[in-house]
């Protein structure tokens, strides 16, 4: 779990308990993104891990494998 995961759980439990600051809503807006973005890299690197999958390609499954790890801890995408 990254640490904006966390974070957009603080701001839904703030908002629990009221209205948003415009500061925590500009947050939210910030944290929506980079979640939706590490979605979107993840998915986009577990259609790849598929199709490597699917041709036997031992070598790049464990690239893509490499990769989809590094993205969980670092929320960054490594191309090669």
């Amino acid at each position: 779990m990254l640490p904006v995961h966390h974070r957009l759980a603080e701001i839904f439990q703030e908002n629990l308990k009221g209205p948003l600051t415009e500061e925590l809503f500009v947050e939210l807006q910030h944290c929506l993104k980079a979640n939706a973005d590490y979605c979107l890299d993840m998915n986009f690197l577990n259609n790849q891990l598929i199709q490597a999958r699917k041709t036997k390609d031992v070598k790049w499954e464990a690239t893509i494998a490499a990769q989809m790890d590094w993205l969980r801890r670092t929320g960054k995408v490594v191309m090669q």
